[in-house]
């Protein structure tokens, strides 16, 4: 069962990744949470706390990111131009 946990939280991920270049950003990162979330049981479980802890902040900034997709979109803050 656990081997499940890690290959869904895996999947998830990764589209989590199609979404982003898709330029989906809220839908990725609320996927992405999902993701992490199953990661983080998985590492409790397999005792894995480096990755935990790596997962947890992950989702930290992913609510950061939703926290300013939704200011940009009430027009409190301008988007940013992005740099390639």
């Amino acid at each position: 069962m656990i081997e499940v946990l890690g290959w869904t939280s895996t999947a998830l991920v990764l589209l989590g990744y199609i979404l982003n270049a898709k330029t989906h950003f809220k839908a990725a990162m609320v996927v992405w949470i999902v993701g992490d979330i199953g990661w983080i049981t998985y590492d409790f479980y397999i005792d894995n706390i480096s990755h935990l802890v790596l997962s947890a902040v992950i989702i930290s900034i992913n609510l950061y990111g939703i926290f300013n997709i939704k200011r940009m979109q009430k027009g409190v803050v301008k988007k940013s131009k992005a740099y390639l």
